[in-house]
């Protein structure tokens, strides 16, 4: 399975427009130009790359940081792992740590 981070670096650019060169994982949303909008389609198409349904909201105020989150909660369980369900119980993402 590709990496989370990989994924999500790959979609921003192919999906986003994004430069590669503008990715890294200190790199912020706000820096790539990608709004809220952007973040949840983001979310949502990571979801369904991976086959899984995040119970909880993306949190991290980088790339690196949202992608290491996405993978610690697949890692505990905490997500729903399997096919998806008409999109319903999708997460809206919170890219930045309150």
């Amino acid at each position: 399975m590709e990496p989370v981070y990989d994924l999500m670096a790959r979609l921003l650019t192919d999906r986003f427009g994004v430069r590669e060169e503008e990715i890294a994982p200190d790199v912020t949303f706000d820096e790539l130009d990608i709004d809220s909008l952007a973040q949840a389609e983001l979310v949502t198409v990571v979801q369904d790359r991976l086959r899984v349904t995040l119970d909880q909201e993306p949190v991290g105020a980088t790339l690196g940081e949202a992608a290491a989150f996405i993978e610690r909660v697949m890692a505990a369980g905490t997500g729903t792992i399997g096919p998806q369900q008409g999109g319903a119980g999708y997460a809206t993402p919170a890219w930045r740590a309150p």
